[in-house]
């Protein structure tokens, strides 16, 4: 699964790449951070596609009561794509509520025996990219939840316990995600592993 990311662009960067002109000025990148803790970063919605808003990792949907809230919000970190349309929490958003989540990498832990060896994975290109993701609008905060596939080769080594990964697009791929007029069918046609030859890992210490 996804738990960690990096993220260190300055959203002129990310609004220069990808052609955007409205954007905070207040967002300090966060560099390295855990999901758990339920940092604001930077996406693209569908419903404002010309603007970078900041989100909330973890998907609280609209009927979440208070008293859930945070538990939840840890347990949906992630969004697999193969019971997105069917969980109760998560089948709200996939047709109508998906967006872009603005990376530099993410981190993922290969297990041998007991150790847990860290490995950073990036695209070749060494520039920032697109996970593809759902949000939902809870008590006027807006969270985020990234879709993961079944692992490509690479990050089936690495992430040898779950075999597991997130969605990583393309930029066509970027742009039909974001598309309102997508059929369920289309929606599933994009859950789809990233070739293991645009990514790039390295063990880290």
């Amino acid at each position: 699964m996804c738990y960690s990311v990096n993220a260190l662009a300055e959203l002129v960067e990310l609004a220069k790449l990808n052609k955007i002109s409205q954007y905070p000025d207040s967002y300090v990148p966060a560099g390295k951070i855990s999901g758990f803790t339920h940092p604001l970063l930077p996406v693209i919605t569908q419903e404002n596609p010309r603007e970078i808003q900041l989100f909330q990792w973890g998907l609280l949907p609209a009927w979440a009561k208070e008293d859930q809230a945070a538990e939840l919000a840890n347990m949906t970190l992630n969004a697999r794509e193969d019971s997105i349309f069917e969980k109760p929490s998560f089948r709200d958003s996939i047709g109508s509520k998906r967006c872009l989540l603005l990376i530099d990498g993410f981190y993922e832990w290969r297990h041998e025996g007991k150790q847990k060896i860290p490995y950073y994975i990036t695209l070749t290109d060494q520039r920032p990219f697109a996970l593809g993701c759902i949000y939902s609008v809870w008590k006027n905060r807006p969270t985020f939840s990234i879709v993961t596939t079944n692992a490509n080769p690479l990050m089936a080594y690495i992430h040898n316990t779950k075999k597991r990964m997130p969605l990583i697009l393309n930029r066509e791929e970027e742009r039909r995600w974001l598309d309102p007029e997508l059929t369920k069918a289309e929606i599933r046609e994009l859950m789809q592993p990233l070739d293991e030859g645009q990514m790039e890992a390295k063990v880290i210490a």
